[in-house]
């Protein structure tokens, strides 16, 4: 195949992708029927009593529930968390399903811990790039980039 030809198509998955960057971009609000942070603070009185799902991070903790604090483009907002069964730290974060009430609260149906403390999301990261440079180092070693033809060859032995 030739050099122009892989670059054409290169470029057009390039553009495909980005199309669809766009196209999820613009069809945001319309795949998601749940008030953001934002849409909370501007009007929250407008949502008391609907069913709403927030993602946030655990400020607070208690056994009357936590204080998680959600943020969307710049904009947050505290919540009280009530109902709750799941222990976590504050530093982590929590989705959480439930009804919003009057002060600031929701009632939980339903949580799931996304990071059960601040050291979670590191460990994702960390366990990630281990599982990486693994893949990288045990493929170098079986294949070769062969400069003169710019393909893939098995190593030899």
């Amino acid at each position: 195949m030739h050099v122009w030809v892989r670059v054409a198509i290169a470029l057009s998955v390039c553009l495909a992708l980005g199309g669809l960057f766009v196209h999820a971009e613009l069809t945001e609000d319309q795949r998601s029927p749940y008030p953001d942070a934002e849409d909370l603070s501007s009007g929250y009185d407008s949502y008391v009593g609907q069913q709403i799902m927030v993602l946030g991070t655990v400020t607070e903790s208690s056994e009357a529930g936590i204080e998680i604090v959600a943020e969307n483009d710049g904009t947050s907002v505290t919540l009280q968390v009530t109902g709750i069964e799941t222990a976590v730290e504050p530093g982590g974060v929590v989705q959480v399903y439930g009804t919003l009430e009057p002060d600031q609260t929701i009632a939980a149906e339903r949580i799931e811990v996304v990071n059960s403390s601040r050291w979670a999301e590191f460990y994702k990261y960390g366990a990630s790039a281990v599982g990486a440079v693994g893949f990288l180092l045990l493929f170098f070693r079986y294949w070769r980039i062969d400069s003169d033809t710019w393909t893939l060859e098995a190593r030899d032995g």
